[in-house]
């Protein structure tokens, strides 16, 4: 097997995604989320999605544009940064008792929804397209992208345990919405 397509690709996808909107998204689900969750969410889109930019190409852009995927993710990031802010105090421990049950699936939407046909799963395809090793190309991008998110995951993990709950929840708002608002002022 030649290791020379996942060793480019795992350097180029995790160049990059550091500082991209994804990582920044990692941070603010491991404010929020078990450590261990969020990183097990976050492999699984990481995972799914290379492998669609692997197996379908550019077949999503194709039947989904973009912009309505974009417009969806900023718009979804904006009112969850909201509903973080307005949600009554009372309302908080029973929803998170509610999340705390299966972040997982939180988590693994917000990531992939906000992945969903970015710079990194495009430039997954391409490579697969350059080298002709799927395989390769795939395992590259998910440990890379993978790689990368979990320097944002131990970040959020720390922060949550010196930072008070309220200052989390204006940090975590904040994140939503301005991740919400580049989603959408990006779009094209």
């Amino acid at each position: 097997m030649n290791l020379w397509p996942l060793i480019i690709t795992f350097f180029i996808i995790g160049t990059a995604e550091l500082g991209d909107k994804t990582q920044l998204l990692t941070l603010s689900f491991s404010i929020k989320y078990p450590l261990w969750e969020v990183l097990g969410a976050v492999l699984a889109a990481t995972a799914s999605l290379m492998a669609l930019a692997v197996i379908f190409g550019d077949a999503i852009n194709y039947y989904i544009p973009s912009f309505y995927i974009q417009l969806l993710a900023g718009i979804v990031f904006i009112l969850f940064g909201f509903w973080t802010i307005l949600k009554k105090e009372k309302d908080e421990a029973a929803a998170q008792a509610r999340d705390s049950r299966n972040p997982f699936w939180i988590v693994f939407s917000g990531f992939f929804l906000a992945e969903l046909g970015d710079k990194t799963q495009l430039a997954t395809l391409a490579l697969t397209a350059k080298y002709g090793a799927p395989f390769q190309v795939w395992l590259g991008a998910t440990l890379g992208m993978f790689g990368i998110n979990i320097l944002a995951a131990v970040a959020g993990s720390w922060i949550k345990n010196i930072v008070s709950d309220q200052v989390i929840k204006w940090i975590g708002a904040a994140l939503f919405i301005i991740f919400g608002l580049v989603t959408l002022m990006a779009l094209r």
